[in-house]
């Protein structure tokens, strides 16, 4: 069986993990700080020079920021932008910023009222409404930059947003000093803890990187290994007839040179050995690894609950195979397309009837009309490496 990463999945998760830890570092030297009052005589002094240097345009400047603040276009945009994010097909970064968002809000008003610290109150501009610590402007200003630029890091715009979000995140911590509405270690304490829960979601919620490479691909049974016209009934291995898909044969003995295979199947009248004996004979068994079945799952597709079960059944040693080096290849949009993406793997879908992607139906991660076109599709989501990988010998799981 391949190695398994079992850290954060390779150096960009080694990367996030030490950018988590980092911002939880600086969050709790501040936070000390202020509890023991230790802070006070520097905050003091910024916060003198501020209301001694305060000029008009740049209180306007500060202003916009502090309206650009408010809860409810906070919560407009963020809904606007998860939106657009979903009906792209992008679920699981929709989601990894809904959850950022919400827990960046929530945390904030516990922490205030932990630390129930009192802001500096000579702002002449703008009066503060509420407890000092942490910046709540900040921390979700940091926040939602941090996981946009986390969503963006696997494309072109990686840099653009990363730039624009630390500019919009800096001058979102600068104003609220400038406006006296918060001391500087409120606003260093919302900058870290902004980066904090951004990375402490994208651990969380897995979404598959471009190019990673592919070690799994689960394989549905009905229509696309396996011809089923809904006519016969109960465990596979009674069925009077079993048919392999066209192609099935030469493609599985293609793929498994390069990929560990596994039928992954709602199939609520058989288990694995059904399965097995239903394969066995056309042929297919021998090439086949591993077999998950919603009857021994107690979880039906596109219920997240069983694609976990089948990276744990793909992983190894007890630790679950990370969800970007598998594949999920099905017929159904829904079942094998939205429910594998939700949980971060990526998904072809086999459409033979070159039906078509309806509107508002998930958008997998390739398509094909012929299992013959899988092995190619497959080489394009595993980046060059997995494209130009030796075929000459047998995996080392056989």
């Amino acid at each position: 069986m391949p190695a398994v990463d079992v850290g954060a999945h390779g150096a960009a998760g080694r990367s996030r993990q030490l950018l988590l830890l980092a911002g939880l570092l600086a969050f709790v030297v501040v936070a000390a700080l202020v509890g023991a009052h230790a802070g006070g005589g520097l905050d003091g002094r910024v916060i003198s020079w501020v209301e001694a240097h305060q000029h008009r345009p740049l209180s306007s400047l500060a202003v916009g920021f502090d309206h650009l603040g408010r809860w409810w276009l906070v919560v407009a945009g963020i809904v606007a932008i998860a939106g657009a994010l979903w009906l792209a097909g992008r679920r699981a970064q929709a989601r990894c910023l809904a959850l950022t968002m919400a827990l960046s809000l929530s945390l904030n008003l516990l922490l205030k009222l932990v630390f129930r610290r009192v802001p500096p109150g000579g702002g002449t501009v703008v009066k503060a409404s509420t407890y000092a610590f942490p910046s709540g402007h900040t921390m979700t200003a940091t926040a939602l930059a941090t996981a946009l630029a986390l969503i963006a890091w696997p494309t072109r715009w990686r840099w653009p947003v990363l730039l624009a979000g630390a500019a919009f995140a800096g001058a979102m911590g600068l104003s609220r000093v400038y406006l006296a509405m918060h001391w500087p270690s409120d606003v260093a304490a919302g900058w870290a803890l902004g980066v904090v829960v951004a990375f402490a979601v994208r651990a969380a919620v897995h979404w598959p990187a471009a190019g990673s490479p592919i070690e799994v691909v689960f394989l549905d049974w009905g229509n696309t290994l396996m011809a089923d016209d809904g006519s016969q009934g109960g465990p596979m291995a009674t069925w009077l007839q079993v048919q392999e898909v066209d192609g099935a044969q030469e493609t599985l003995r293609r793929l498994r040179l390069r990929y560990r295979l596994i039928v992954a199947t709602n199939a609520d009248d058989s288990g694995v050995r059904d399965v097995r004996a239903a394969l066995l004979r056309v042929g297919l068994d021998e090439l086949i690894a591993d077999v998950v079945c919603s009857r021994d799952v107690g979880a039906r597709k596109p219920d997240p609950l069983f694609y976990r079960a089948a990276l744990l059944r793909a992983g190894f040693a007890g630790v679950p195979l990370a969800p970007e080096r598998a594949v999920m290849v099905g017929d159904s949009l829904e079942n094998d397309v939205a429910g594998a993406q939700a949980t971060g793997l990526r998904a072809i879908w086999f459409d033979p009837r070159r039906a078509g992607r309806a509107a508002g139906t998930p958008i997998p991660d390739a398509r094909i009309h012929r299992l013959a076109e899988l092995p190619a599709a497959l080489a394009r989501l595993g980046g060059p490496n997995a494209a130009t990988r030796p075929t000459t010998e047998a995996p080392p799981w056989t």
